[in-house]
């Protein structure tokens, strides 16, 4: 087995899921409704650094951290080659400071990343993402979500890759096996799903406000049509210091 997010997987990771300047489209989905009077952005669980990188480009005084050390080397590598003025930094959210990071106008996690933080954890982490993002400013996320149908399997024909999927409705956890029929690779994850109320519960105890969600990253489409979502994006602002 191939571990996507690390060396030499990631090629595959970032072919299947990037291949086509996905990154590019989601940052504009962002920057759609994102309007910054200060442009400070962190991307946690970065990957290789492609959308910090596409932020960068544009202006922005961007860092991504990620937890796995190859990753970030090659987030490195590619602002090297590129000249391009990112910061890149191996960091593990769920058991580390973000502290000396300083502070952020607008966080995101995208790509289910927070889904891979074991729940025990999560409200713990949602408290540090807090605690770094400016008086006004923003955090963005997405999660896989538990209704009260659960899906399988989950195709994802545009990306040619089949999701299995078992759900402990006690715990939230969920046992994930990844098909990536074009690459001839099976991976397992261990992840856990949220209900909406549950995630929007844990981001007012954080000190989070006026919290969104929806089923679009440009949040053209506030909440969702669909009756069993397999994930959604997040957005909820910082409340004024006391």
């Amino acid at each position: 087995m191939t571990d996507l997010y690390r060396e030499p997987g990631l090629d595959v990771y970032e072919k299947v899921h990037y291949g086509m300047g996905d990154h590019v489209r989601e940052v504009e989905d962002i920057l759609s409704w994102y309007r910054p009077t200060s442009t400070r952005v962190l991307d946690i669980g970065c990957s290789g650094g492609l959308h910090v990188i596409e932020f960068a480009k544009r202006g922005f005084a961007a860092t991504g951290i990620d937890v796995e050390p190859s990753a970030i080397e090659r987030a490195r590598k590619r602002c090297r080659d590129q000249r391009i003025d990112a910061a890149f930094y191996v960091l593990d959210i769920a058991h580390e400071s973000l502290a000396d990071l300083g502070r952020f106008d607008l966080i995101y996690s995208i790509g289910n990343v927070l889904s891979h933080v074991d729940k025990s954890c999560a409200l713990r982490v949602f408290k540090k993402i807090r605690a770094c993002l400016a008086t006004d400013g923003i955090f963005l996320f997405d999660v896989l979500i538990i209704g009260s149908h659960f899906p399988e399997e989950i195709r994802e024909d545009d990306l040619r890759i089949v999701w299995q999927r078992t759900l402990n409705r006690i715990t939230g956890e969920i046992s994930l096996k990844g098909i990536f029929l074009d690459a001839g690779i099976t991976e397992d994850y261990r992840v856990w799903g949220y209900g909406i109320e549950e995630a929007t519960e844990m981001l007012i105890q954080s000190g989070f406000c006026s919290i969104e969600h929806s089923d679009r990253l440009d949040f053209s489409n506030p909440g969702t049509r669909c009756a069993t979502p397999v994930c959604l994006r997040f957005r909820a602002h910082a409340k004024e210091d006391v």
